[in-house]
């Protein structure tokens, strides 16, 4: 559980990504720091026994997203599991985490550009 973990990259047309998260073991109090691009967007999220999420507007092309783990909660390590669809709902991916303290699982959302007409 000491190492950083690679979710994965997925490529979306659209311009937003929805996230959803919670922790998939009993809810102990883990925590995560959720940023885009190296900017933090979420500093201290509590992981619940529900789905929580948020959007996040993407920008054209690499969008890095890293969650944290602040704690690992009363009995580590932090866990998680995610799911990302995009902004017409179809689902992208799905991943759990056991992350230690300090730890960050990574995914790359790749927004692709509009074509551009040939003249």
């Amino acid at each position: 559980f000491r190492t950083n973990q690679y979710m994965g990259d997925y490529r979306i047309d659209g311009d937003k990504a929805r996230i959803i998260f919670r922790d998939h073991e009993y809810p102990d109090g883990d925590r995560v720091r959720i940023l885009h691009n190296d900017q933090v967007i979420q500093p201290n999220v509590l992981l619940v026994e529900r789905f929580v999420g948020l959007t996040i507007a993407l920008v054209p092309g690499f969008n890095k997203i890293d969650f944290q783990a602040l704690n690992q909660g009363s009995s580590g390590p932090n866990t998680a599991e995610l799911r990302v669809f995009d902004e017409n709902g179809i689902s992208l991916a799905a991943h759990k985490w056991n992350l230690s303290t300090g730890s960050i699982a990574t995914m790359i959302i790749v927004k692709e550009g509009e074509e551009i007409a040939p003249k």
